[in-house]
């Protein structure tokens, strides 16, 4: 058995450490898968590039499987690379969505209070982290856009949170629609009629939202819904925990 590739000086691993609050094994773990993904256009020679790209994840066993794998792809690389390249830091920044554990240790000295709503109902995290930790764009409500944006003091079920929405959001305008989520169903599902789509996404977003049609669902009503869902651990990994 040959031994695992050493991450090289180049690389501060203390930063990534703090930044994504994983330990030195995991980031090591993350190493090795790296450099294993890392490769030239033929899919040889581990380590090659220094950085990902599409292709690389389009080699992942099983991953071309997926019938999202392209969508999937786009949003990593957007919302976590830089040119269409993953470097290992923001590999690791990405894979850290996956986790348990806090970012940084910014949750351990800036992780805000949940306070009671004024008619008992509990307010979710995402609307506590932006009423009281993020600067509010206009007169009374953070923008859209900016409110899914990733931040610092994420908690690790927000990153979780914010992914999935990204992943929905295909204009990227920081709200759900029932355009978002007749594109992704085409994705999904493949060979289904525009009216079909468009039936199944009202129903859809009927789940979120009991407006009328051509309403749109935030950020806060997506975490809303899925507060009774066990989503944490289904969008854990092993490696990570």
């Amino acid at each position: 058995m040959g031994s695992k590739p050493s991450i090289p000086d180049s690389i501060n691993v203390d930063e990534i450490i703090n930044n994504t609050g994983l330990s030195k094994k995991q980031v090591s773990s993350l190493w090795t898968r790296f450099n294993e993904l890392d490769c030239d256009d033929r899919g040889e020679t581990k380590g090659y590039k220094g950085y990902l790209d599409g292709n690389d994840f389009g080699r992942v066993p099983k991953f071309d499987e997926n019938p999202i794998a392209t969508r999937l792809i786009k949003v990593i690389l957007d919302d976590f690379g830089s040119n269409d390249r993953l470097t290992f830091a923001q590999f690791v920044n990405f894979m850290s969505t996956f986790s348990q554990c806090e970012i940084g240790g910014h949750e351990h000295h800036h992780r805000p209070h949940h306070h009671h709503h004024p008619h008992g109902k509990r307010r979710s995290s995402i609307q506590v982290l932006t009423s009281n930790n993020t600067p509010r764009l206009g007169s009374s409500t953070l923008n859209d856009v900016e409110n899914v944006k990733y931040s610092p003091y994420d908690t690790p079920k927000t990153r979780k949170i914010k992914f999935m929405f990204r992943m929905y959001d295909v204009d990227r305008d920081g709200r759900l629609s029932k355009e978002d989520i007749q594109e992704t169903l085409k994705l999904m599902v493949g060979k289904i009629s525009d009216d079909e789509a468009s039936i199944i996404a009202e129903k859809v977003l009927g789940e979120f939202t009991d407006e009328q049609p051509n309403s749109t669902v935030s950020l806060e009503t997506f975490e809303e819904t899925l507060q009774t869902l066990d989503f944490m651990d289904k969008m854990g990994l092993k490696l990570l925990k």
